[in-house]
Formats: structure tokens, sequence, C-alpha cells
């Protein structure tokens, strides 16, 4: 079934019958399905919804990036609202100079996810922004592209920081949308602040981010193989940049869970993600918890951070051989699970 965004589009599809159509982070991969009267190129940067719309179908129309470009125009695009407005701003600009001028610019998601500020972001572009269709908890925005706009640089959008951590000083790349940008996430602090610093072999960050994790432990171990990975084109861009920041040599790899993920690790080290968008969800983490050992060697091992309120103690105990408090705050437990062989 269709998310209530997805639904939203499915019911306006008259908008989309004539001219060629940008669609950005759909929350759907059916949602092109649903539309067939319509010329539709899809940018996604999120891993797990390209997979699947290059699953459902005519793989050549989706791109996954952390940034779209074009030689040819767009008539229209519909951006679907993220999680942060800098994340909105920063994508806006992007989708604004793909299209025509006199194209159509909309922005769609439910009530809450700050998709009623639609007139302010695109003010830069619009003169005028309507309301054009809501139901589910969902609205429908958009306006006639009449303003001039500039060409998209990612760059110009990224920040560079210097973090210090543990007696190591490095530098980190973050853009709009990546988690915790612009600064050190407290959890993955105290995970760092806590980790054993001797580290062999193979070595994933799982859900890397813009990668503190995997930038410190090679730093760290120069002899390690490092191994970032996330689901996240935003995130996959910065890792990489932070790793040429420091001058290290790194894999890092768009992934869905551990899916895109071969061969086995000697640890797995992890600040794990419980959002999807808007919402509050575990089950990234849950699933990653049930499969993870699985990527482990007989010996490996998971180091893992977690808020106090998210009680994965007894689902760790369940899965490996052995689970350790390593340390605990007020707001953080630490933990290292050894595989069972």
């Amino acid at each position: 079934m269709l998310s209530p965004t997805s639904q939203l589009l499915a019911r306006s599809s008259e908008l989309f019958s004539t001219g060629r159509w940008l669609f950005v982070n759909p929350a759907d991969a059916n949602i092109c399905q649903h539309l067939v009267d319509a010329d539709i190129s899809v940018f996604h940067q999120f891993f797990d919804i390209y997979q699947q719309s290059q699953r459902a179908g005519e793989p050549a129309k989706h791109v996954f990036a952390a940034s779209y470009a074009t030689e040819t125009p767009f008539d229209g695009a519909v951006v679907n609202m993220p999680k942060a407005k800098e994340h909105a701003k920063m994508l806006l600009a992007n989708v604004a100079a793909c299209l025509k001028p006199g194209a159509n610019i909309m922005l769609v998601g439910e009530n809450n996810s700050g998709v009623k500020s639609a007139a302010k972001l695109l003010e830069p572009y619009c003169e005028n922004v309507n309301k054009l269709d809501s139901a589910r908890h969902c609205a429908l925005y958009g306006g006639v592209v009449t303003l001039p706009s500039k060409s998209f640089d990612l760059s110009k959008w990224q920040t560079t920081q210097t973090v210090d951590i543990a007696d190591l000083s490095y530098q980190i790349c973050s853009l709009p949308g990546v988690f915790s940008h612009g600064a050190v996430d407290i959890g993955t602090r105290v995970l760092l602040e806590n980790l054993p610093r001797y580290h062999a072999g193979r070595v994933l960050d799982f859900g890397c981010g813009a990668g503190y994790i995997g930038c410190f432990v090679a730093l760290n171990n120069p002899h390690a193989k490092v191994v970032m990975s996330d689901v996240s084109a935003l995130a996959i861009h910065c890792a990489a940049q932070s790793a040429k920041l420091n001058k290290l040599t790194v894999d890092v790899i768009p992934s869905d869970g551990l899916g895109a993920l071969s061969n086995k690790f000697t640890t797995i080290i992890t600040n794990p993600p419980f959002h999807t968008g808007i919402q509050t969800d575990y089950s990234v983490t849950e699933t990653f918890i049930s499969d993870c050992k699985k990527f482990l060697t007989s010996e490996g091992s998971l180091i893992l951070v977690a808020n106090q309120f998210l009680r994965y103690a007894e689902l760790l105990e369940k899965q490996f051989k052995s689970v350790t408090l390593i340390q605990q705050t007020t707001k953080f437990s630490v933990y290292s699970c050894l595989r069972a062989k």
C-alpha cells in the first residue's frame, strides 16, 4: 500500500500528465507505477527506496546520488519534504537548477513534517505558492518558477569541522540532512571515548553518517581495513570526503542495512539509527542486531552505543555469546558483544 504522501500524489495525477517531471526522494518504490501517464525521472538520496524502485521496473529512470544534474531541464518537480529544513533548502536549490523557466515546483509531506512552511521554502523561486491538494493528513504545495535560480554546487553547502575526541584531532565534512550535522552526537562521543583503541582486520562503521567513527578507527589503526556504510547518499558523500580530508584509504559503501556488504568483519562499531524519516523506527537496528553476527568472524565483536530508553540489552543477549556493558551514562549505554562460534 502506498504511503499517505504517495496516495496524495496519485490522486493528483493530472498535474503530472504533461511534460517531463523529476520526483525527489519518494516515500514509495511504486509511485511511478501509479502515475502511468507521467514521464517521470526519480532522484533518490536513500538507498533502500532506490533499490526497491529499481526492482519495481524501469531502473534507468532512477538515480541514487547526493546531488542531481541534468542536461535536459524538466518541466516540473516534486520534492518530498525531508526531516530537516536545511536539507529541504538544499534540495530545492538543487532541483530549481534542473528546471526550465516557468516550470512547476512542488513540495509534498505529512502535516507534521514541516511542509506547512512550503511558502517560505519556495519563496526564492516562486512569486506565488498555493496549496494544491490535501488529504490523509498530508499536503501538496506548489508554484511556478518565475525567479532566476543559480547553478547548484553541493560543495557550497558542505561544512568542515575539526573534532577533538580522546586525544585525537581530525576533520569531518558534513551536509544538511546528515545525522548530527555540524556537531558530534553525544552518543558517538561516549562511544569513541570508551572504544578499545586497537582494532585489526576488517572493521565496519555501520550507519556511518559523516564518518566520525570510521575516521577515528582508521586514524588509530592504520593497518585495519575500515569500511563505512550508510543508507543515505549524503552520508556516503560526507564519509568519503571526511576520509579524504584525513588522508585515509577506506571503503565507503551505500547499503540498506547490511544487504550490500560482503565478507566478514572482525569488529562492527555503530551508533545505530532509530529514525526513518520523521517517524521513530527501531526496526532497522533490530534487524541489524539479528543479522550482524552473520557478518562477524568466529571471534568477532559488535560494539554499540544506545540511548538508555532503547532497551537493546535483551535483544543483544539473545544474539551474542556474551554482552558486556563497558560504559553507562545518564543517557547512553555502550555494549561490547562477542559473537558465538
